[in-house]
């Protein structure tokens, strides 16, 4: 199966949504685990999901800036 190929604008909205769940990340994962609510552990894994998904991607990867490829390879996914 090959890859979908996006336009300039359709790779930046893609960036900008994995950025938002970068984002979400970050911030359920500064909750003590134990005081995280089920739909705040649901999201986490949603977001992680998406993350990987992308990072998948050759032309997503591609699009990225070294800050944006850094903060989501901080997260360890």
């Amino acid at each position: 199966m090959s890859e979908e190929t996006w336009s300039a604008d359709e790779l930046a909205q893609h960036v900008a949504a994995t950025m938002d769940s970068v984002g979400i990340v970050e911030r359920v994962r500064a909750i003590e685990e134990a005081d995280r609510t089920d739909d705040e552990t649901d999201e986490l894994g949603r977001n992680e999901r998406h993350i990987q998904l992308q990072m998948a991607k050759t032309q997503f990867v591609s699009g990225l800036s070294v800050d944006e490829k850094a903060k989501i390879d901080a997260l360890k996914l």
